[in-house]
């Protein structure tokens, strides 16, 4: 799928693909057991998702648009 649909979907971690178009914002997160990182807040979704370091760079690039 990621192959085949990558101007809609983007992976954030190995286990995850998100649309692109419903990204709202990259957060500074902090977990209790994972320690600090980053997360994607989505539209329509009150939870955040954690963003992998190897997919960052991706995830920043298309929130900077």
């Amino acid at each position: 799928l990621e192959d085949k649909y990558k101007d809609r979907f983007l992976r954030i971690h190995r286990n995850a693909l998100i649309a692109r178009r419903a990204v709202r914002a990259l957060e500074k997160h902090h977990d209790p057991q994972e320690g600090e990182g980053w997360a994607v807040r989505l539209t329509g979704i009150d939870d955040l998702l954690l963003v992998s370091r190897r997919q960052l760079a991706a995830v920043r690039e298309l929130v900077a648009g």
